[in-house]
């Protein structure tokens, strides 16, 4: 950390509380994600209602669902998300929503320590309460805080209620791709999709067994039955939502001619093409690399953000494409974009949760999958470079000091694990682990938890500094295993950071105490001290 000293004053003073809620709602969806699929998974078969646990899971889809459609709702309609912003401004919703929205998010994580994670299947309809409970303050609290109900009733009047219409698609998003999926489930697709995952599996250069009647295909000792459902039904029927919502909403402007007979089709045909050589990737993998990370691939939600993502990419095609528009499409600056502190604060803490998902979704040990985070992590910070050299300046003594009581105090106060068993980590893995705990985690963390949320919810006031410290120093401790001892290390960070305003003493910090843990790592081998 060198360079001049420079507080943290640049960018917009006083971010919207919408955006703040929408990006406060993408992290808290991912902790929860980690916290439910990662580190203490419910199985469904050892519940107590396993229906309801089987809805309760599908919830993890329809948030992201929901949150992709929102995204794209306020993104092509910024008139829409300006009169909501300005709503907020001059009406904001009273500060007790907030603390419903705290306590709302206690109550969801509430099972983990109360029931265990291994017990928690065990402890369903508790958790059950609890989750629902939970969830239902967590969205009250956000939505009201934003501002009072009067001001939304105005607000979707005003849009003609296209805001509840795009909610309702997003949560329906799963059932509306289960309704399509039969359209496009015919036999031939399969024999089809069976056939094109044989070419190119010979085109690699394997040796490939097949069964035809059963869509049985393999390599090696790694067999897999391509039933209708892999035939890339799930990623059309994602296309075909998406690409309708877009047409809804873009309407006036949109060629629809040229957008359905044209774009639609190419859509159609790039999906299933990805889905074939999806299927022939997780074979050679399940055949040469591991079969649990083939099976994982195949059966867990990385499915869906892949499919979700290429309808995203598809999306963004025809919102560029000038022929497709009656009106030219307005470019956006790459510069400013990387130049923006806003979306430097945020964009890289969610970049790194998303890697988390995706890694606990490819990988049975999501820990495997870290060289790929790292590599996420380190891309989306330089891109944000611009930006990020602003918040250079040399480590106090103050932020030296306590990044090394906190590196100690973990150290010391660490539950006794053995020595991982097993062959030892290699060294392109060590590396990188290295790089990510050391300096890429605490920059992004820090730009997030102290840079954007602690920040935006800082007012004058002794109770609001409180506050602000407070629900950071939470949501800090929610994204450890150890969740006391992460909400006292975010409580000094905050308050080195409120101490002289500068985003570098906080990251200095961070960066120093993960470089003790890092050191503790390496020299015993125990690598989940990080």
């Amino acid at each position: 950390m060198t360079g001049p000293d420079i507080a943290d004053n640049t960018g917009p003073s006083r971010p919207s509380r919408l955006m703040t809620i929408a990006a406060l709602a993408v992290a808290e969806l991912f902790l929860v994600i980690l916290a439910y699929q990662v580190f203490a998974s419910i199985e469904c078969r050892l519940t107590e209602i396993e229906s309801a646990c089987r809805a309760l899971r599908s919830m993890t889809a329809r948030g992201l669902s929901i949150i992709t459609v929102l995204a794209l709702y306020f993104w092509l309609r910024p008139t829409a998300y300006r009169a909501l912003a300005g709503a907020a401004r001059t009406t904001p919703g009273r500060p007790s929503w907030l603390w419903a929205h705290l306590a709302g998010l206690i109550l969801i994580f509430a099972p983990l320590p109360l029931f265990g994670a291994a017990e928690i299947s065990r402890a369903f309809t508790p958790t059950l309460l609890f989750l629902s409970l939970g969830s239902l303050l967590t969205i009250l609290g956000a939505v009201f805080w934003v501002t009072p109900l009067h001001s939304w009733r105005s607000w979707i009047r005003g849009d003609s209620y296209l805001l509840p219409l795009a909610l309702l698609l997003g949560f329906l998003v799963p059932d509306l791709a289960n309704l399509i999926r039969p359209a496009w489930e015919w036999s031939s697709l399969s024999s089809l999709t069976f056939f094109l995952v044989f070419l190119s599996l010979i085109a690699f250069g394997f040796e490939v067994s097949v069964d035809p009647p059963t869509y049985v295909i393999g390599i090696e000792d790694f067999f897999v039955q391509i039933a209708s459902q892999c035939s890339g039904v799930e990623g059309i029927a994602l296309i075909t939502i998406f690409m309708g919502f877009y047409a809804l909403l873009m309407r006036p402007d949109l060629r629809q001619r040229r957008f359905w007979l044209i774009l639609y089709p190419l859509a159609v045909l790039t999906s299933w093409l990805f889905n074939i050589l999806r299927i022939a990737v997780l074979i050679i993998i399940g055949a040469r690399v591991s079969p649990e990370h083939a099976l994982n691939g195949f059966h867990s939600y990385a499915g869906w953000l892949m499919f979700t993502a290429l309808a995203l990419c598809v999306v963004i095609v025809a919102h560029r494409a000038r022929r497709l528009h009656r009106t030219p499409r307005p470019q956006i600056s790459r510069s400013a974009m990387r130049s923006d502190t806003l979306a430097a604060r945020i964009v890289p803490f969610i970049v790194m949760m998303l890697s988390g998902v995706i890694a606990s979704a490819f990988w049975p040990n999501p820990s495997d999958g870290y060289p790929l985070r790292a590599l996420l992590m380190g891309a989306v910070l330089l891109y944000f470079w611009p930006a990020l050299r602003n918040w250079h300046a040399l480590p106090s003594g103050a932020s030296i000091t306590t990044g090394l009581a906190i590196g100690l105090l973990w150290v010391l106060t660490a539950a006794p694990a053995p020595v991982s068993e097993g062959s030892a980590p290699g060294v392109f893995w060590i590396g990188l682990r290295l790089l990510g705990t050391i300096l890429l985690v605490p920059v992004i963390e820090e730009l997030f938890f102290r840079g954007y949320v602690l920040r935006r919810l800082r007012q004058d006031g002794l109770l609001w500094a409180i506050l602000a410290i407070a629900v950071s120093s939470l949501l800090f401790g929610l994204l450890h295993d150890r969740f006391f001892a992460g909400v006292l290390a975010g409580v000094a960070f905050g308050a080195l950071y409120l101490h002289r305003n500068r985003l570098a003493d906080p990251i200095a910090a961070h960066i120093i105490a993960n470089a003790v843990i890092a050191a503790a790592a390496l020299l015993t081998g125990k690598w989940a001290l990080i």
